[in-house]
């Protein structure tokens, strides 16, 4: 696959107030080495001036999300483990636990996809069960 790439991130969030579906793409990089697939990605988000900076760590056992700037977080998803973390946002921090239930890696010659499912609590409550899947495509190049 080649450096320059299409992210696109899809998920299902089901709650107690129903479902909500969610899809956003954006342009990024993709390396790998020794099987360990890397993913660099600005995200804009409304109300902020700053991109928030994303690196995603892809192995066929786990996902790793690293976020910077207005928003940071240091996610980790490993099927058959709750993982904690600290979501930072300008307005405070929330307490997140991760209980992941399923960590599914297709890589092939020009696409590699990602789904993970877990449990998201934030500061003690129970809010949803989540079902993300990342994309990774070559970048189509625009003729002239």
């Amino acid at each position: 696959m080649t450096k320059e790439v299409k992210v696109t991130i899809s998920g299902l969030h089901f709650a107690e107030d129903g479902q909500q579906e969610l899809e956003m793409a954006y342009d990024g990089e993709y390396y790998e080495k020794n099987g360990v697939h890397y993913l660099f990605f600005n995200e804009l988000q409304e109300g902020f001036e700053e991109p928030v900076r994303n690196r995603y760590t892809m192995t066929a056992e786990s996902l790793e999300v690293r976020r910077s700037g207005p928003v940071s977080a240091n996610l980790h998803f490993r099927e058959g483990e709750r993982r904690q973390s600290t979501y930072q946002v300008p307005w405070g921090s929330l307490n997140a636990a991760f209980d992941t239930s399923r960590v599914r890696l297709a890589v092939r010659k020009d696409r590699l996809e990602m789904q993970v499912v877990y449990r998201l609590n934030l500061d003690g409550e129970e809010q949803a069960e989540c079902d993300i899947r990342v994309r990774v495509e070559e970048r189509k190049k625009t003729g002239m």
